[in-house]
């Protein structure tokens, strides 16, 4: 090969990453362009903007419209609702409490009410794997959750997520999910 074809084939090469590979990380950076957009077993009903969530850093998919949530101290979490079939309204009855346990650890005073932020949940499915699909399955045929939070302060949305996790039970799935999803609420903090 003659230096002048190493030359162009290295030019052609360095055009081919700045020019490729940006378009193929943004393509999946909206939630309504992945694969987790088109699951059929998942609703998309409770949060307001879907349009708007990207990837999030602990939790799969996340908005926060105002940036930042430091300049809230207090957060009221209402039960969960469920949109989902199956087991979701057991993982459902978790939900409170576990989004509770972590926002407290993410520095929040959790009220019964008249939060500056309102904290509502949704689980949009929830699987328990059965017989020889769990044994022989690993991790992968763990129990799992989808979950959902939108957060309001004065009526207004100002964070919305959706996230799936596992665990060795779906309270478990639960627990890590939200885990999850507050570890994100923190970083907006």
């Amino acid at each position: 090969m003659s230096t002048f074809s190493r030359k162009a084939f290295a030019v052609f090469a360095a055009a081919f990453f700045v020019l490729a590979v940006p378009s193929a990380w943004a393509s999946g950076s909206k939630f309504l362009d992945s694969d987790d957009a088109k699951e059929k077993d998942e609703p998309q009903s409770f949060l307001a903007d879907y349009d708007k969530l990207t990837k999030g850093h602990d939790a799969d998919w996340i908005y926060f419209p105002e940036g930042s949530l430091s300049k809230y101290k207090t957060v009221t979490v209402e039960e969960f609702d469920h949109t989902g079939r199956g087991d979701s309204r057991d993982a459902a009855r978790e939900g409170k409490d576990y989004a509770e346990q972590w926002l407290e650890k993410a520095g929040f005073k959790v009220v019964k009410s008249g939060g500056d932020l309102m904290v509502t949940g949704n689980v949009f499915n929830a699987w328990e794997p059965h017989g020889a699909a769990r044994y022989w399955g690993g991790w992968a045929a763990n129990p799992g959750v989808g979950l959902e939070l939108m957060i309001k302060a004065n009526g207004k949305v100002v964070g919305e997520m959706r996230h799936k996790a596992k665990g060795s039970t779906i309270r478990d799935a639960v627990e890590n999910g939200l885990e999850d999803m507050v570890k994100d609420i923190g970083k907006a903090k």
